[in-house]
């Protein structure tokens, strides 16, 4: 798959998945998480993976959800994109059977917050903050 709103890449043993939509600090959207989910998928099924990293380019971890997509005509209802994305994502990496790392810099906001507290184990640098709209 090709990847245009993370990064992912495996080294030594560890698969380490980078938000990247630095222009809307890693402001979640829908193709943002199936990437994400894709890149869970192979971190899964690769044996050679042990753990797996998940992180953020640029100055924050994630602003949360994409206002922008949430407000396009047509667009599902706030609590369907909870149902939709979010949920399963967060379920998805709590049910992952390798640890999941969080490496946290910047804001977590909103669904980004509760992300970034549904890995195994967070790391917050001192630039972190998490917090709720």
């Amino acid at each position: 798959m090709q990847y245009e709103n993370i990064e992912f890449e495996t080294q030594n043993g560890v698969g380490i998945i980078r938000l990247n939509r630095q222009d809307v600090l890693n402001s979640f959207n829908y193709p943002m998480a199936k990437e994400a989910h894709h890149a869970l998928d192979e971190c899964e099924k690769n044996e050679a993976i042990r753990a797996i990293v998940f992180t953020a380019n640029g100055r924050g971890f994630c602003a949360g959800q994409d206002l922008e997509e949430a407000m396009e005509d047509g667009a599902p209802s706030i609590s369907e994109i909870v149902d939709h994305t979010y949920s399963p994502l967060i379920k998805r990496i709590r049910n992952i059977e390798k640890p999941v790392i969080g490496a946290i810099n910047g804001v977590a906001a909103g669904a980004g917050a509760n992300i970034a507290l549904s890995f195994d184990i967070t790391f917050a640098g001192e630039s972190a903050s998490f917090i709720q709209s």
